[in-house]
């Protein structure tokens, strides 16, 4: 082995090792910041194949959106990884779309999410995983999810689609649950959902570094305004 690839090796496990120090100090933590308005539950409901009663989706039609530039957060999506030092970070900016009618099981979810707004409390923290290893956000602007079907899952409903992150693009399922309709402060129609689900941060695009978890929990809260 030459001298040269002797140096680049060490110098890249070095990187390794200091990307995985943030992570093991506690250097805080992203906490839910959602103010969650109250809607009233559909009288219709479904049943999942373990006897889970769900709120029934078919009274939703349309095309709703999640807000952005809010003076409160009424969306939210957060990441939680595990391993020596637990980590909790959230988004800022993203934008989520649902668009169905009465059949509930054609309606599309759509999620569009700017890897720049990473939030773990941290800012020498949310600097690194910006970058190379993780979200490569320069050269990967976003990370895409679309929906190809919505069917009742075992204790939920499931969205079954595309997440497209780094370059990489693989079908998950997510998880979540109707809450139902009501009104925001504005008066505005609104729906809300929340659910989560897990993945392995290896397989769409990330590397593996000492000290941190491969698998990571992610959970929202949406709260959807009809598009005008």
């Amino acid at each position: 082995m030459s001298k040269l690839l002797k140096i680049g090796l060490a110098l890249a496990a070095v990187g390794l090792i200091a990307i995985g120090v943030l992570f093991i100090i506690p250097w805080g933590n992203a906490e839910s910041i959602v103010e969650k308005s109250e809607v009233e539950e559909p009288t219709e409901t479904v049943e999942t194949a373990n006897d889970i009663v769900l709120n029934d989706m078919s009274e939703i039609t349309g095309n709703w959106v999640s807000q952005e530039n809010l003076d409160k957060v009424t969306s939210e999506i957060m990441f939680h990884i595990t391993g020596p030092q637990d980590a909790t970070g959230s988004f800022k900016k993203f934008t989520i779309n649902f668009n169905s009618d009465s059949d509930y099981t054609k309606a599309s979810i759509s999620v569009v999410i700017d890897p720049l707004s990473v939030h773990t409390a941290n800012r020498m923290r949310d600097e690194s995983i910006k970058g190379e290893g993780f979200f490569e956000s320069k050269d990967f602007p976003e990370i895409l999810f679309n929906s190809s079907q919505i069917s009742i899952g075992d204790t939920s409903y499931t969205a079954t689609g595309k997440l497209i992150m780094l370059g990489v693009e693989k079908e998950i399922q997510v998880n979540f649950t109707y809450e139902g309709k009501g009104e925001n402060e504005e008066g505005k129609d609104i729906i809300i959902f929340q659910g989560e689900f897990t993945l392995n941060r290896t397989e769409h695009g990330m590397v593996e570094t000492t000290g941190i978890g491969n698998n990571v929990e992610v959970s929202f809260y949406a709260e959807l305004v009809e598009k005008e």
